[in-house]
């Protein structure tokens, strides 16, 4: 019984680690010192797959075993306070995601020196008043809906029949995008055309068409939720360690080369959340898993590296949104006529550093501004739910 409490608490602190791991891989390649990023810092493109599509993905099949977990403590039968949790988690994470968008266009727009010549009543309601072009999806709201849907389903659903789901959700979604230009990176695209219907012009992705967090690519992302589940709940549920090690490899192997396979019918692609974008980073995602299960729970292994993840994986959104947040201070109000992170790039880039370099120094340098707030915060052993 001894054995089975640490190994589970063990269990638990991989999953963080990883988490962590994806939080601060997020933070990093969002917030270049400026637009000279090396390339494995970039997203693909259109197709293809670097290490930057990596990181969402990741936190994504997590947040699918970690449901498991949650809602496991409830047997999946459906009580107030279980509705309650679910309803409340994903509409605080799509509210924080709307927020944050209009926070910065309020900002952007305050200091927009076109208003210099508006009073600070028109200047304040011109930047208030930009609920009719906001972006309603993105990042967060993506998380909400498809951690409130998985939820639901895995609430409502018999488990033996969610496989059968995700397998049907793919199906569809690879039809709708082969017979309706779904491949295609402009506005013929059906993607782009149900955003534009359902959204509405004014509420989409003003930088590329279709939305990479689109109406339709929810529904394989909400697949992609689901296979976390799926391999929580079986994973999860075997007694011994070494067990659970070597399916994650199998299971993490088995999915990693299927979705390699069948990209030669079906591009892989994030931007478009193809079925064998999920496959392969759900894959890659249970292989880093089973290592870092490994690593920590079969050799015990916990130094400073698990722990600078492990306070990144213990307020993992909370974290993120605090990213965003300081991006005001630090990347958009200026001292004079700079901000703060262009003086650093380019006293950096004034030395011997190369311009990618300097661009990859404040990349991490802010990674490092961040942790040192949520350190503060698992020092004092506060942990802010999501």
């Amino acid at each position: 019984m001894t054995d089975n409490i640490a190994q589970s608490k063990q269990r638990i602190l991989a999953l963080d680690i990883m988490r962590g791991m994806t939080i601060a891989g997020m933070i990093l390649v969002n917030n270049p010192g400026s637009h000279h990023v090396y390339e494995p810092l970039e997203h693909a493109e259109w197709f293809g797959l670097t290490p930057t599509d990596l990181v969402f993905p990741f936190f994504m099949f997590i947040m699918g075993i970690t449901t498991y977990l949650s809602l496991k403590k409830y047997q999946f039968k459906w009580s107030w306070s279980c509705a309650r949790k679910i309803m409340k988690r994903a509409l605080l994470l799509w509210f924080i995601g709307l927020f944050m968008s209009w926070l910065f266009m309020f900002v952007r727009s305050m200091i927009n020196p076109t208003l210099d010549v508006a009073s600070m009543g028109e200047r304040l309601w011109v930047s208030v008043n930009t609920l009719d072009h906001i972006r309603i999806l993105g990042v967060l709201p993506r998380l909400g809906i498809c951690y409130g849907l998985a939820a639901v389903i895995a609430m409502s659903v018999k488990h033996r029949y969610i496989p059968w789901l995700i397998a049907l959700v793919f199906i569809v979604y690879v039809l709708i995008l082969e017979l309706f230009n779904g491949y295609d990176h402009d506005a013929t695209s059906i993607l782009a055309i149900v955003d534009q219907a359902i959204l509405g012009p004014g509420h989409v992705y003003r930088f590329e068409t279709p939305d990479p967090e689109g109406v339709l690519s929810t529904l394989p992302a909400l697949a992609h939720v689901l296979i976390g589940f799926c391999v929580g709940k079986y994973v999860m549920e075997l007694k011994s360690l070494d067990s659970k090690i070597e399916q994650m490899f199998l299971i993490g192997t088995l999915l990693t080369f299927a979705g390699f396979l069948l990209a030669y019918g079906c591009p892989i692609s994030k931007k478009l959340w193809t079925p064998t974008f999920a496959l392969v980073t759900c894959g890659m995602g249970l292989l880093l898993l089973a290592v870092l299960t490994w690593v920590i729970d079969k050799k015990n292994h916990q130094d400073w590296g698990t722990r600078f993840f492990e306070v990144f994986g213990v307020n993992p959104l909370a974290l993120f949104v605090l990213s965003g947040l300081l991006l005001i201070p630090f990347g958009m109000l200026k001292i004079g006529d700079l901000t703060i992170q262009k003086m650093v790039y380019n006293g950096l880039s004034a030395t011997i550093l190369s311009d990618k370099v300097a661009s990859l120094t404040w990349a991490i340098l802010y990674v490092l501004i961040n942790w040192s707030i949520g350190y503060i915060l698992y020092k004092k052993k506060i942990f802010i739910k999501l």
